[in-house]
């Protein structure tokens, strides 16, 4: 694990978009998980930068998102919106080189296997970016049964008002890469910011793997960075 507390939350997003460049100047068609939040949003804008200055080439990777709420594409609410804002296009990344889980497929559970084909057939991801809940989750990957897999799993109502969103417009399911799925990534890059990510961190970088902590399923993996601002590295 490479752990780096970085002075603020600027710091760790152009210190994780330097990785993201290294990554892809090593392996030009490197396979990329992608995350969607609040964290990396500042990521994204960091990405997009270095794109415009030519200090970041990601037209030949491929991307596969992380995961997607449970609901019709078109949806203003979907991830796949939210990578439009702030992702493709943007930093590089070329739309038709990337993929998302299909919230709208009339059956989820066939999707999620299609889903898990599709990285496999690409040889599997090259490196996954993560950010962490504050209670521990990564992707979708909620506290309580591990699934490796890409899955279908309930979201918690209290997710819905973290982020502001009604209950009653809040879809209750989505779907997710599984902790296997990241962890069979040749490498992993972490983001943290905020002292509400405290505790979490400290379960992946000193606890035992749990799954009430799902980021301390992360913990052991043998190509692990770890990027913080002081504030998400302060139970350390």
């Amino acid at each position: 694990m490479r752990l780096r507390v970085l002075d603020h939350a600027e710091a760790v997003a152009g210190a994780a978009a330097d990785s993201v460049a290294a990554a892809v100047s090593a392996r030009p068609a490197a396979v990329l998980a992608l995350p969607t939040g609040r964290t990396p949003i500042p990521l994204y804008d960091a990405m997009a930068a270095r794109h415009e200055k030519g200090a970041i080439d990601l037209s030949g990777a491929r991307g596969f998102n992380l995961d997607e709420l449970a609901l019709p594409p078109a949806d203003p609410r979907t991830f796949r919106a939210y990578m439009e804002r702030h992702a493709w296009g943007r930093t590089g990344l070329k739309r038709e080189r990337c993929a998302i889980p299909d919230g709208g497929a009339a059956d989820l559970e066939a999707e999620c296997r299609r889903y898990e084909a599709a990285i496999e057939a690409a040889g599997g991801l090259d490196l996954a970016i993560l950010g962490v809940g504050a209670d521990g989750h990564v992707a979708y990957n909620m506290p309580g049964p591990v699934t490796l897999s890409t899955h279908v799993t309930r979201l918690p109502d209290g997710l819905a008002a973290s982020l502001g969103v009604p209950p009653e417009a809040w879809p209750l399911r989505a779907l997710t890469m599984g902790l296997g799925t990241i962890r069979g990534a040749r490498a992993l890059l972490v983001l943290a910011t905020g002292a509400a990510k405290a505790t979490a961190l400290r379960a992946l970088v000193q606890g035992a793997e749990d799954p009430d902590w799902p980021c301390s399923f992360l913990g052991k993996h043998a190509d692990l960075e770890v990027l913080l601002d002081p504030a998400a590295a302060s139970a350390l």
